[in-house]
């Protein structure tokens, strides 16, 4: 599998949308008939946390090659916005 790092990132980019598009507004769905509050609304600081994450690995994966300091990187920024969520 070495060198298919165009297809590993489809693979990856493609399910994250696959998820952002169908499960989530299915979700709300499924609130509605389930007599949950469930909206589409984020606040302000979801909503900078999904950007910086969009835009780092936007940034990560645009030259198609990968290091181990990238994947530090990623993690570094999971285990900041986890960390985030749970002091605020």
């Amino acid at each position: 599998m070495k060198g298919k790092m165009e297809g590993t990132v489809g693979i990856a980019v493609g399910s994250a949308i696959q998820i952002a598009t169908l499960v989530v507004p299915l979700l709300v769905i499924v609130g509605w008939i389930a007599h949950k509050e469930l909206t589409l609304f984020f606040a302000n600081f979801e909503t900078v946390c999904l950007f910086v994450s969009v835009l780092l690995v936007n940034m990560l994966v645009q030259d198609g090659k990968s290091n181990y300091m990238e994947g530090v990187m990623l993690i570094g920024l999971y285990l900041v916005i986890a960390l985030a969520f749970w002091v605020a």
